[in-house]
């Protein structure tokens, strides 16, 4: 048995833009003057060093802890006197398990965990596994904080951690939160003697509900059980666990269907969403399809809107993380600058108290993109690399958690760092809830951004259709204005961008699509207000400014945009 600690450079990408010389030969420095004589005096050997990370080995577990705090308390006396984004520090990662020898090379599970742990670490901290905790308990005089259970990427089984923060102990959550738990009731079919229609119907919404990451779903054989039963929605939450319950009614006539369908909350017993739809019985599976998707794209934003509102009823001080991430989302769609600040310190809060929360990184590196792309930084360019650091991190822990993939997708996209990616992500994501109009919306900016206009209009067509009360719906007009802004169709542009201030109208950042396109349209008078309406929400705005928020790669594909905001009046600089 080996005991390897694997250790990775905080925020290495966002180092290296800033200072990359000065940073490769403060590396060489610890390497020399910390790393490779503490692990050699506690009879460990380093296996290999990477630019931002090395991978060593000890056959003594309490050994390999003790010279990783040396190293820590090393890495922070050296850079002590620094600004605090300057300093250079660690994660690590220890575990205690087999290897294979390759040359001078170690592979293994053992490896792989310990790489894993390192991404959970506190920075400036450890993180060890059970296995490596229980070797050196009771033989440190040090304290390790439990995380509970958590699901790691290309692991098969969660793990269990023990951190240890740098000069204190780092309050945790278990990172398996709490989901909201629905169940699906049996519908009522009214006017057929065939009920395995509307148990289809039944069984589709369950299964694309269960695709929903921010969702728990009740089994079916659960939720049957009370089939041909009088029940109350409050007794089926208490004997089956679930916060929310779904019922319906199906009602045939010929080739003619009618569903009723109602959300209500399990604790209430409150009506919180319900709706009817007509449609015709031409393909069986195909209207149940279609039935699946409109429930599930309402009944999931009820769900969210739901939980929203309990996680605000808790005091600041008392929520725990994921009342935080869930607080965080409206104002994250305000789409205001200090809205967007506020929806950053919320998850920031979030991260702090559960080290594993892929979920609210994946969504601050969204606002941060947000931050850069609408100019609500002075410096987008350091917006642009917290959003690409955090999504690169918050991927590493994802996994198939579809709402988290389209957040880091958006970042990636909007920071223009790869859309080829970002697009291969959202497919993902879809593949995984193609009822998310998340998901659609920013493919269909995905789109927008390569110029593929056609594919990018029908990805928010199927947006909207799926959730046509969406809080992001002001940001589906905008992607079609701008999409038929980009060939040229001012008129449906225009029509387009009003359409979105009208369902958004705090969104000031979009004036300057409407001051382009109008100016573009000689529509003068128009362009006149829309740039006076810009530039009280972004005084002394310049086209340098409005590039400067705009990725370097994107630059050659927004030249008639940029034309248009320079007839409309606005100064280059």
């Amino acid at each position: 048995m080996t005991t390897i600690v694997a250790a990775d450079l905080a925020a290495y990408s966002r180092l290296m833009a800033i200072d990359e010389e000065g940073v490769v030969s403060r590396m060489s420095a610890v390497w020399a003057d910390v790393v490779d004589p503490l692990i050699e005096n506690a009879g460990g050997r380093v296996v290999k060093t990477m630019g931002d990370g090395f991978l060593a080995e000890f056959s003594s577990p309490v050994e390999a802890v003790r010279a990783s705090l040396a190293i820590q308390d090393a890495m922070a006396d050296r850079d002590a006197e620094r600004p605090e984004d300057e300093r250079l520090c660690f994660r690590m990662g220890i575990h205690v398990g087999d290897v294979v020898a390759v040359d001078d090379d170690i592979l293994g599970d053992a490896v792989n965990v310990a790489a894993r742990l390192e991404t959970i670490s506190p920075v400036g901290g450890l993180c060890l596994s059970r296995t490596a905790r229980d070797q050196v308990k009771n033989r440190l005089d040090i304290t390790l904080k439990p995380t509970g259970e958590l699901r790691v990427k290309n692991l098969p089984e969660p793990i269990e951690a023990w951190v240890l923060g740098q000069g204190s102990i780092v309050q945790l959550v278990s990172s398996i939160e709490i989901l909201p738990v629905v169940v699906v009731m049996p519908f009522d079919e009214i006017g057929s003697e065939d009920e395995f229609f509307a148990d289809g119907v039944v069984d589709e919404i369950t299964n694309a509900l269960s695709r929903v990451g921010e969702i728990s779903v009740i089994a079916r054989q659960s939720a049957f059980s009370f089939k041909g039963r009088v029940v109350d929605v409050r007794a089926v939450g208490r004997e089956l666990g679930a916060r929310y319950v779904v019922t319906g009614a199906i009602r045939r006539s010929g080739k003619r269907v009618r569903l009723s369908v109602q959300l209500a909350s399990a604790i209430t017993g409150a009506n919180l969403w319900s709706q009817r739809y007509d449609d015709d019985l031409e393909d069986l599976f195909d209207l149940q399809d279609r039935i699946a998707s409109h429930v599930v794209g309402a009944v999931s934003p009820s769900i969210r809107a739901s939980e929203i509102a309990a996680a605000r009823a808790v005091s600041p001080m008392d929520r725990k993380a994921h009342q935080l991430y869930m607080s965080a989302f409206p104002h994250f769609w305000a789409h205001r600058r200090e809205e967007n600040e506020r929806a950053i310190e919320l998850l920031s809060s979030a991260m702090a108290l559960d080290l594993g929360d892929f979920r609210s990184q994946a969504l601050r590196a969204w606002a941060y993109a947000q931050q850069a792309t609408y100019m609500w930084s002075e410096t987008p360019l350091v917006s642009r690399r917290k959003a690409q650091e955090d999504a690169e991190a918050a991927l590493l822990l994802a996994g198939d958690h579809a709402t988290s993939l389209v957040a880091i997708a958006a970042a990636l996209g909007m920071t223009g760092l790869d859309h080829e990616r970002s697009g291969q992500l959202l497919e993902h994501a879809l593949e995984l809830d193609p009822n998310s109009a998340w998901g659609w919306m920013r493919l269909g900016w995905n789109h927008v951004y390569r110029e593929e206009v056609k594919t990018g209009l029908a990805a928010f067509d199927r947006a909207e259709e799926l959730s046509p009360r969406d809080p992001f719906l002001f940001n589906i007009h905008f992607g079609r204005g701008y999409a038929y802004g980009q060939i040229g169709e001012f008129e449906n542009a225009i029509r387009l961008v009003k359409l979105g201030l009208t369902a958004g109208p705090g969104v000031t950042w979009a004036y300057r699509d409407l001051a382009s396109f109008c100016a573009n349209a000689d529509r003068r008078e128009e362009a006149d207000e829309a740039v006076a309406a810009l530039m009280r929400s972004y005084p002394g705005l310049t086209i340098k400014r409005v590039i400067d928020s705009m990725p370097p790669a994107t630059h050659s594909r927004h030249h008639g945009f940029l034309e248009g905001l320079r007839r409309a009046g606005v100064p280059d600089a």
